[in-house]
């Protein structure tokens, strides 16, 4: 993200976490074998280059039997495969925290990061697919406050509606948690879902931190909340390849948002149409 301007008004599109997926030719590896594809995403990706050697783990997550983990344990990115079960592919994930690392290390090497093209290549160039994608909207000094919005939620000012069916999302299907008395983060959706919203303080989880990456960003801002959309399974897939599917890349941009607002639009309720609503 750009520096900061006290007071002026910012809003940025980023893509957070995500996880890609790229499959592994061979039918079978022997014992604890590395599938040549982890040397593939090492090369297409420069970790060595830019984070260092990694750390060889004989574990990894969701099943995988093998990792590589570089960074640390705050922010790391591993990359993941199972010599028992080819046919899970090698995975390569990006922690938030990692993934800012990277890009951090990448650019202080003058080295260009384009997940446009990083996208592309596994979707098109490795038929692989992304297998989560979380989709960050910052809104900085617009004077918006997540409790507010919360508040406005449960008095019915505010609704939320589905962007494709244009049907309200009902509270219950809502969850928010705070402290002091304010609510700081709401979530729309089961997290087990594969679209899950969530609005946040950012600029509270990042004063947070003293260390953390948006420190000093928090600090010279009135205000900043994030709007951040977590998909996975399908709808990350379908993601993934219509991003590798677009000509143009400064189109990403504005596609990321639809993918937001194809699930989840906040509206301002019009009280006298309630009627008419409720009978549509």
């Amino acid at each position: 993200m750009k520096k900061i301007e006290k007071n002026k008004k910012i809003n940025a599109i980023s893509i957070d976490q995500i996880s890609l997926m790229i499959p592994i030719k061979a039918n079978t590896l022997d014992n604890n074998e590395t599938p040549d594809e982890v040397q593939a995403i090492k090369h297409m990706f420069q970790f060595n280059k830019i984070l260092g050697k990694p750390e060889e783990q004989n574990h990894g997550l969701n099943g995988y039997t093998n990792s590589l983990r570089y960074g640390n344990d705050s922010a790391k990115i591993l990359i993941m495969w199972s010599w028992r079960q080819t046919w899970m592919g090698v995975t390569v994930m990006f922690y938030g925290q990692g993934k800012k690392l990277y890009e951090s290390l990448a650019k202080m090497n003058e080295i260009n990061i384009d997940w446009f093209d990083i996208i592309n290549q596994v979707c098109v160039k490795f038929k692989g697919h992304v297998s989560r994608i979380d989709i960050a909207v910052d809104l900085i000094n617009y004077g918006f406050s997540v409790n507010s919005i919360a508040e406005k939620l449960k008095d019915d000012s505010y609704e939320f509606l589905n962007g494709k069916t244009k049907r309200k999302i009902s509270l219950e299907k809502m969850k928010t948690i705070g402290d002091s008395g304010e609510i700081d983060t709401i979530y729309v959706n089961s997290r087990k879902s594969d679209a899950y919203l969530r609005i946040y303080n950012k600029q509270k989880q990042g004063l947070s931190n003293k260390k953390s990456g948006y420190y000093t960003q928090a600090k010279n801002t009135q205000d900043w909340i994030r709007v951040e959309g977590e998909f996975k399974h399908r709808e990350a897939h379908k993601i993934g390849n219509d991003l590798a599917q677009l000509v143009d890349s400064s189109k990403m941009h504005s596609y990321l948002v639809e993918c937001i607002t194809r699930h989840w639009i906040l509206t301002i309720k019009d009280k006298e149409d309630d009627g008419e609503k409720e009978g549509a």
